[in-house]
């Protein structure tokens, strides 16, 4: 007998989807601030441009909101 992995309901694929959204844009932002800030990277530094850069995204409605407060809540795990 062959296990097989549950399938996500369309709830949590959602989420799921959310969640790499997220992590694909925290991804972008970190490159994007390790190539641009010549003072060295730090945790404030990243939650600042964080804050800035999700501010606009909301601003331009250049993500919906699920997709920023996804990756607010992975700033505040990843940065905190």
């Amino acid at each position: 007998m062959q296990n097989e992995a549950p399938t996500p309901t369309a709830q949590e694929f959602a989420i799921l989807k959310l969640r790499v959204t997220a992590l694909e844009e925290f991804l972008a932002q970190m490159a994007t601030i390790l190539e641009c800030e010549r003072k060295g990277f730090t945790a404030d530094r990243m939650n600042a441009w964080l804050d800035m850069t999700t501010a606009k995204m909301q601003m331009t409605k250049s993500a919906t909101l699920e997709e920023v407060q996804a990756l607010r809540r992975l700033q505040r795990i990843v940065v905190g």
